[in-house]
Formats: structure tokens, C-alpha cells, sequence
């Protein structure tokens, strides 16, 4: 993932209420799954594993994040972990077949959790935050446009 990535999702994580914070962690733990298909391509076993590995501490996010008064919970108890066993699956052989059903998975309930985020009327998860502004800044490579918001 590269630093302009992580500076987005931290945008967003800080702007999200806690529906949205889990919508987005679906949406990091694709992003860490692909990039471990890339890597897979490239040639990169390090790489490959260690996405796999932060993809799959995403998925264990999500299941501490489960509420156990809710029968639903439940039922993503076992999506989660059926998704852990397929992503290990894919460190050990070495192989991205593994992969494709989970992120599948994720993409169908990410984007109910996306959908559903903008009716939680919750505030923002993260209190306190700081103000983050629009605008051009300076550093040793030159003029940088710097587009955030809270």
C-alpha cells in the first residue's frame, strides 16, 4: 500500500462513523489481498505472504469488532473465518486461487456495510481528531498539493 493510500484511509477513518470504519476495513483488507496478487505476479514471496499477513489482521479487526447480542454476528463469525482459512491456504501453496473467493466475499460485504454507513447517524468514531485543511504545502521536492479534510 503506498503512503498517499494510507493517508487517504487515515482521512477517512477519521471522518467515519463506526459503520463507515468498518466498511473501510473490508475495503483495506481487498486492498492488502491484491496487493498480495501483485506481488504474487512479480515474483515476490516475501511480499506475497506479508499482504496476506496484514489482510488477514484486517479480518481478525473485524471479528473483534463483532457484537455477540446480534444473531448475525454470528453468521460473519463463520464468513471470517472461512475467509482466514482460504487466505492461509493461499500463504502456504503459494497460490492465488485461494484468494479470489475471499475477496469476493469482501467486496459483496463491504459494499452492504457502505451502503448502510450513511444511515448510522453516529458521530464520527474518532473523537478529538484534528482539523486537517486543503491546501498547497511546501517540502524539499517542492509544491505539494495536499487535498484532506475532516
Amino acid at each position: 500500500m503506498t503512503s498517499e493510500k494510507k493517508q487517504e484511509y487515515t482521512r477517512r477513518i477519521s471522518e467515519a462513523n463506526p459503520t463507515g470504519i468498518i466498511a473501510l476495513t473490508y475495503e483495506i483488507a481487498r486492498g492488502y489481498y491484491q496487493d498480495a496478487v501483485t506481488a504474487f505476479k512479480a515474483g515476490d514471496r516475501d511480499t506475497y505472504r506479508l499482504e496476506i499477513t496484514r489482510g488477514n489482521k484486517c479480518i481478525e479487526q473485524l471479528i473483534m469488532a463483532l457484537d455477540p447480542s446480534y444473531t448475525v454476528s454470528i453468521y460473519l463469525l463463520r464468513i471470517y473465518n472461512y475467509i482466514l482459512d482460504c487466505t492461509r491456504k493461499a500463504s502456504f501453496k503459494y497460490d492465488t486461487k485461494e484468494l479470489s473467493e475471499p475477496m469476493e466475499i469482501l467486496s459483496r460485504i463491504g459494499g452492504t456495510f457502505e451502503e448502510i454507513a450513511p444511515l448510522d447517524k453516529r458521530p464520527s468514531a474518532v473523537q478529538g481528531g484534528e482539523e486537517v485543511y486543503d491546501g498547497l504545502t511546501y517540502n524539499a521536492k517542492g509544491l505539494t498539493n495536499t487535498t484532506v479534510k475532516r
